[in-house]
């Protein structure tokens, strides 16, 4: 059975700076460890007087200390904290850190550096031990490297500077990478808050992570334990942000790892949300996501609005009762949307107002004249407009040719030339939130002998013609870096605006292998039959390997050529399985191992990709 050694530090009785709910803090923590069944517990205290520099120091290495391999080390501090402008080059916020012990406000005693500390910490973590700090003061977010209360004492002028040689990291090299794990109540340049909470004076974070530990109970990871942390928090307070450093997918108190995702839905004061936004690559309403404990039965989410670092999201098809109100569930993009194409109008007036007409039919797309801003958030593409006739260009920097606009049909043809250039984009910059799996596959392109292979400066796999034409030949590989088999397809996407997944249609690559395009024979890259093979000519494919833990339906993926003769995919209702509306889906298709049961999605999924340049030299 694992043990925790645990050290709760709780301090109220500060001379001249007193606080009323510190030691609450420590002694439910405490009676929260005690009742824990699954752990044994070797645990000490050091309440007001007693929680001096000295005692602190002494309790972490001569008491969690003692913990090893397969044990877990807890500190548990609620008190005041401080900070102090620096110019070390480490300090990000510009300020340094520390915990201020109960003797820290005496004259000549100072307090519990940030470096320090997480050097004590890490010191224990280096013997094999799991090390946990929990911080409820302020500026804890950095402390290992009004109506409320504050947490907060002023720098004291006797506190050794961060400037002083060795005065916090011996030399001034700055803290090493990080090896405990720290729940911090808020972040470095804020403030933790105390109040009455549930009849006695509470820190805002110890109470709502003993509120959390109560609700997900032992099992719970610590990224979902800082999701519904950080919930509770914010309604309590919209200055204080508890941060979370390491173990999102580790068990609270344990190493034991849980799989899930970066990606947590919770129920908030706003309704359903994901921590997943903006700053994700989240681009527009109407994504999905799908849980990944769903329990058998697929459930999903979609989003109704964007936010910087959230989305706020409505479920489909199921409706959450009482109690997942008070859970956090994993969940995994499913569907990503995309916002309209920019499209810029310009030159002859007469054809621009019958492509306008067109366009505003067109959902994917949305206009702005040449003169005007152009919208920043869809693909960018231009359409140049003369007496009967319009070029579109945009996408693959290849601009096709006019096209005859002297009807609302013709109008049309050009609406439908500009939807498919968008989705082409939206195939071509198709990335997952979610980065995990990505970071595990990779491309490659090697020369078999024909022709000529090499990398430029700019990232771009130039391959060239022989000197008597002949067209290169290339060996593609998708590398499976990961310890588990995925589901791979590689898409080639061309210059033509089209999408083509018959390299490698769909199969699994085992762990640590190999998947080789073409069941192992040569690629043969060639100009399109259009393009001369003279000297300076070229072509550009993208090739993109999407990668899942499951099966998924390829047919969203696969474009043909943009063509003038083509039936629009939008007007006959979506062809090769995509909506109108730029939502690419990964579901299972209809049938097949499917059969008989509910739409399943790919789990966990990620992308990678490289650009091909085909060139005469």
């Amino acid at each position: 059975m694992r043990t925790v050694y645990a050290l709760f530090v709780g301090i109220d009785d500060y001379p001249g700076a007193p606080l009323r709910g510190s030691v609450n803090d420590v002694r439910e923590a405490e009676a929260w460890l005690r009742r824990q069944r699954h752990v044994a517990s070797d645990i000490r205290r050091l309440h007001n007087a007693d929680a001096t520099l000295a005692a602190v120091r002494a309790g972490m290495e001569r008491h969690l200390g003692r913990s090893g391999p397969g044990d877990t080390a807890l500190l548990w501090f609620s008190g005041h904290g401080s900070q102090e402008p620096t110019d070390a080059p480490w300090e990000g916020t510009g300020c340094a850190q520390a915990l201020v012990c109960h003797d820290s406000l005496d004259d000549g005693r100072p307090p519990l550096w940030d470096t320090e500390l997480g050097a004590l910490l890490d010191g224990i973590a280096s013997r094999g031990a799991h090390v946990v700090a929990v911080l409820d003061c302020c500026h804890s977010g950095g402390a290992t490297r009004d109506g409320a209360a504050v947490r907060a004492v002023p720098w004291r002028p006797w506190w050794p500077s961060r400037a002083t040689p060795g005065a916090r990291d011996g030399g001034g090299q700055g803290p090493l990478p990080r090896r405990h794990i720290l729940l911090a109540a808020c972040r470095p340049q804020e403030r933790a808050h105390e109040d009455v909470l549930d009849g006695q004076v509470r820190g805002y974070f110890s109470h709502a992570l003993l509120e959390a530990l109560g609700k997900l109970g032992p099992s719970a990871a610590y990224g979902g334990l800082h999701a519904l942390v950080e919930e509770r928090v914010r309604r309590l307070s919209s200055v204080q942000h508890p941060e979370l450093r390491g173990g999102e997918d580790r068990r609270f108190l344990s190493d034991d790892p849980v799989p899930g995702s970066p990606f947590l839905l919770r129920h908030t004061a706003a309704g359903w949300e994901v921590n997943c936004g903006q700053a994700h690559g989240l681009r527009a309403v109407g994504a999905e996501f799908t849980l990944l404990d769903g329990g058998g039965a697929q459930r999903a989410v979609v989003v109704r609005e964007v936010r910087a670092e959230s989305a706020l999201v409505d479920p489909v098809g199921w409706c959450p009762g009482p109690a997942d109100q008070d859970a956090v569930f994993g969940v995994t993009p499913s569907a990503l949307a995309f916002p309209p194409a920019a499209v810029t109008l310009a030159g002859d007036p007469g054809v621009v107002r019958l492509i306008e007409v067109a366009v505003a039919g067109a959902p994917m797309l949305s206009t702005a004249a040449a003169d005007t801003a152009v919208p920043s958030a869809g693909v960018p593409l231009l359409v140049d407009a003369g007496p009967g006739w319009a070029r579109v260009s945009g996408g693959a920097d290849r601009d096709l040719p006019p096209m005859p606009v002297r009807s609302p049909a013709d109008a049309n043809r050009v609406a439908d030339c500009l939807t498919h250039l968008a989705r082409w984009q939206h195939l071509r910059d198709l990335v997952n939130p979610d980065p995990w799996l990505s970071s595990l596959v990779r491309i490659t392109v090697e020369p078999t002998g024909v022709g000529t292979v090499r990398h430029s400066a700019d990232g771009e796999i130039v391959c060239s013609y022989t000197a008597d034409h002949r067209s290169p030949q290339v060996m593609v590989g998708i590398h499976n870096d990961s310890d588990r088999p995925l589901w791979c397809v590689l898409l080639d996407l061309t210059d033509s605006y089209a999408s083509s997944a018959s390299l490698y249609d769909g199969d699994f690559v085992g762990a640590g292998r190999t998947g080789w395009a073409r069941r192992g024979q040569p690629v043969w890259l060639y100009l399109p039959p259009e393009r001369a093979v003279v000297p300076g000519a070229f072509t550009r494919d993208w090739l993109k390997v999407i990668v899942a833990e499951t099966e998924f339906n390829t047919a969203p993926f696969v474009l043909e050529p943009w063509s003038t003769g083509a039936l629009s995919a939008e007007r006959t209702g979506g062809a090769q399985g995509t909506a109108a509306d730029g939502v690419l889906r990964l579901n299972a298709p209809p049938g097949g191992r499917n059969a008989g049961g509910p739409p399943q999605g790919p789990g966990r999924w990620g992308t990678a990709q490289v650009r091909v340049r085909t060139e005469v030299p």
